[in-house]
């Protein structure tokens, strides 16, 4: 496991919100797939996350490596510094999460987007697979439901988006009820809305739904964007399809199975590189 790389962590534990802030901000999300929540972070905060984020990047051990993924996405943040370990549970993002997804709810993934000037994710998208499909013959859902969240993704600017130029996310609100993959991939329009851009600060959050067809926008101006995510999943999810799909198999056995076995089990090979 790579050393931390500073000595103590400089995250706040935070407070939750009250609940009447709490029931707000979950009609929001609910209702359009996404809600902003302005100045969760301290200053300090961001500048600590930015600076261990550059350092990772920039650590030669970690190059080539599974923490890095297109030069610009450093995964497996829990492994390389207690600073992203501690966001996972500063408040008020875990009492959010707690509320989304339920008390017992699970870490399910963690990443820092470090979108230089004219990188991003920029096709419309969901997040792995629509998990509500519906029929061609079917417009949406019924908009009187509220639809099922099974995992969600809380986004934390560290730095100003204020601007089209900087590459925010944006959202097409109520897509989540859409029951289907984005409508079109430059202009998708649901309910007659189109897309929407999370402006923002540096110490803003905004929870993402999955279902919400969203995007990063190019960025197109002279700096770098930095979006750290943490993602949070019901109990019996992480439980049904994480503790239960994990039965060991011998690891010599993998190396020299058939990749269509390799496939179906989940099973990567070790990256050439170190190993921590």
């Amino acid at each position: 496991m790579k050393p931390s790389l500073m000595p103590s962590s400089p995250i706040l534990p935070g407070e939750p919100f009250r609940p009447e802030q709490t029931q707000e901000i979950l009609d929001r999300f609910y209702r359009d797939g996404f809600a902003v929540i302005p100045q969760v972070l301290t200053p300090g905060e961001v500048a600590s996350l930015r600076q261990v984020t550059d350092e990772l990047f920039a650590d030669p051990a970690l190059a080539g490596t599974r923490y890095i993924e297109g030069k610009f996405i450093l995964r497996n943040t829990l492994e390389l510094s207690p600073l992203f370990r501690d966001m996972l549970v500063r408040e008020p993002i875990l009492n959010l999460a707690q509320a989304i997804v339920g008390q017992d709810c699970q870490f399910c993934g963690q990443n820092v987007l470090r979108n230089p000037p004219g990188v991003a994710i920029a096709r419309w998208h969901v997040d792995d697979v629509v998990e509500f499909p519906l029929p061609d013959g079917v417009a949406r859902h019924d908009p009187r439901l509220r639809m099922p969240v099974q995992w969600f993704t809380v986004q934390m600017a560290l730095t100003d988006i204020e601007s089209e130029e900087d590459g925010p996310t944006q959202f097409v609100p109520g897509s989540h009820y859409s029951g289907r993959k984005p409508n079109d991939p430059d202009h998708p329009v649901f309910g007659g809305r189109g897309p929407v851009s999370m402006l923002c600060r540096a110490g803003d959050i905004y929870l993402q739904n999955n279902q919400c067809w969203h995007r990063g926008a190019p960025n197109r101006s002279h700096r770098t964007r930095y979006i750290l995510q943490s993602q949070y999943a019901a109990r019996w999810a992480t439980r049904r399809f994480g503790d239960y799909t994990r039965v060991p198999v011998p690891e010599d056995y993998l190396r020299s199975a058939s990749e269509r076995f390799q496939r179906v089990y989940g099973y990567r090979p070790a990256p050439a590189g170190p190993s921590y």
